[in-house]
């Protein structure tokens, strides 16, 4: 009918409301992270600076709200990378060993073994958190960023073992085979032809990892206790539990928008980085 609005019409209307609901909050990060004052609502600043930068990186000195607040942004960054890198490192290593082994050798048991694997890796963290904190107060991982980092990589590892096998199985055992005719031992074919070959599996193992390291909260919310070691996740959200203000002013919410978009680089560049092989995986265009 006539001056009805069509189904289309309100199929827009509802995109743009979505759209509305993605993109401003991620404008008043963006903008109150160059804003010399910024507060909890979305303004266009008169100036822009990059004084919010300063202060994450321990340049300069906060100089409104809270003052008297304790911050560590840079050590929070450093701590951040720190659990990353090591939980990337831990899991890339013991999945692409026990990836090989359970696409290569076959044993008793194996396909029970991959079952259990595969539940382990559907569990939800919280459901694990009770024995992982007994064991983590036996093995000194509490307020210790290489024992976060071990705890993460461990529940990563059943499900990566199965991403990383999955790799595994589609190089041709003829490479191998050859590179023996030709004198390799089992060591130099793995570091020589297998692993090269896995290159993209690795890649992918590499960039969840690594996402998973820079951006866990739980797992720092429950073993770190000191605030110069909390990782940018639990410094964020701690400042606003601790200080937040009866307007939202205690919060200092320039310096925190700055560290937000840092927060956000690192994934960034890895995804760029790493987008080829992923969207190569995606459409089933990976070749070895």
């Amino acid at each position: 009918m006539l001056g009805e609005p069509s189904l289309e019409l309100i199929g827009y209307v509802i995109l743009a409301i979505i759209l509305l609901y993605i993109i401003l909050p991620m404008a008043w990060l963006f903008i109150t992270a160059f804003a010399p004052t910024g507060g909890p609502y979305l303004r266009i600043p008169e100036s822009v600076t990059l004084e919010n930068f300063a202060i994450v990186f321990g340049l300069a000195k906060l100089k409104y709200g809270a003052a008297a607040m304790s911050l560590h942004m840079d050590k929070w960054i450093v701590n951040s990378l720190i659990i990353a890198i090591v939980t990337t490192v831990v899991t890339v290593i013991l999945v692409s060993m026990a990836g090989y082994a359970l696409s290569r050798l076959k044993f008793r048991g194996k396909s029970l073994l991959m079952t259990a694997l595969l539940v382990l890796g559907m569990m939800p963290t919280t459901a694990k958190l009770l024995p992982l904190y007994k064991l983590c107060i036996s093995f000194g991982f509490i307020n210790n960023l290489i024992g976060v980092a071990i705890v993460i990589a461990s529940g990563l590892l059943p499900t990566q073992i199965w991403i990383m096998k999955g790799f595994f199985d589609y190089i041709p055992r003829d490479l191998e085979e050859q590179a023996w005719i030709f004198g390799c031992s089992k060591l130099e074919t793995l570091f020589k032809v297998v692993l090269p070959c896995a290159g993209p599996g690795i890649t992918v193992v590499a960039f969840l990892s690594f996402l998973a390291g820079w951006g866990n909260f739980t797992v720092p919310l429950i073993l770190i206790r000191t605030e110069t070691l909390y990782p940018i996740s639990l410094g964020i959200a701690t400042t606003f539990i601790h200080h937040p203000g009866e307007v939202g002013l205690a919060v200092p919410y320039g310096p925190l928008c700055a560290l937000s978009l840092i927060y956000v680089i690192p994934s960034m560049c890895l995804y760029f980085i790493s987008r080829k092989y992923l969207m190569a995986i995606k459409l089933g265009r990976l070749e070895v």
